[in-house]
């Protein structure tokens, strides 16, 4: 879904705000993040996002919701192979990696590693909410709502470093960015007062963010691994607080 279809889509909600209820509002809060195929763990990255959002009801106990928001993502990493008593625990992932020893975002040979990722985003999420009161009355459980959907990003800044030196340059000329992303969204709703709730999502990029090994690189068994081990891809976990400042009909 283009930009130019998404604002589309906004004018025509506050076209039919007459009509249907329409809420608006802002939300909040830290993400935790990693990025498949920079051998870091995760997710390890701690950033935040601030989002302002409009939503209106579809159909009873189900609302569209569209989103602009800003959001960091990335990757961290650090271990110290002298921390262990028993050794290294890379030694093993290293082994099979000794082609990629030029590599500007390898680890180390001796397992020491020490690597930043920062990515800027600007996103807009569009959603299907639904209320769990019509499927459930447990307690508290039928207050809750659930939501999945997709996202669009662009890429407004990055920043890379390995082992305290910048790599940011050297890896966009080495791996250019994809300049937009598209992600799968899914999240919760746990009502706190009328107006305010805690807001957990999951994002999963799509499509990837860049390419990291060309096809002789890599050994798979299907085109559809082939896409996932030769490409990076963002995966986001965020957790906030929603309030909502204004309903109407």
């Amino acid at each position: 879904m283009s930009l130019a279809t998404l604002i589309c889509l906004l004018f025509l909600l506050q076209g039919n705000a007459h009509a249907q209820m329409f809420r608006g509002g802002l939300k909040a809060g830290l993400t935790a993040s990693e990025v498949s195929g920079d051998d870091a763990g995760g997710p390890n990255k701690l950033g935040w996002f601030a989002a302002v959002y409009t939503n209106m009801d579809v159909r009873p106990f189900t609302r569209l919701q569209l989103e602009l928001m800003y959001i960091q993502k990335g990757s961290r990493d650090f271990f110290d192979p002298w921390d262990e008593e028993h050794g290294n625990p890379n030694n093993s992932l290293l082994s099979g990696l000794i082609f990629l020893k030029d590599d500007p975002i390898e680890p180390d040979p001796s397992g020491y590693r020490d690597y930043r990722f920062y990515l800027h985003y600007v996103e807009i999420p569009v959603l299907i909410q639904f209320d769990f009161s019509p499927i459930t009355r447990l307690p508290y459980v039928e207050a809750m709502s659930g939501e999945f959907g997709l996202s669009g990003s662009k890429v407004v800044g990055h920043f890379e470093e390995n082992e305290g030196m910048d790599v940011t340059d050297i890896m966009a000329d080495l791996r250019p960015f994809r300049a937009a992303e598209l992600n799968v969204l899914a999240g919760l709703y746990l009502p706190i007062t009328d107006a305010m709730q805690f807001h957990i999502r999951f994002s999963q990029g799509v499509t990837p963010i860049r390419t990291r090994f060309s096809r002789n690189e890599i050994v798979c068994a299907n085109s559809f691994e082939c896409y996932r081990k030769r490409h990076q891809f963002n995966t986001v976990w965020s957790f906030g607080l929603t309030y909502t400042f204004f309903t109407r009909f």
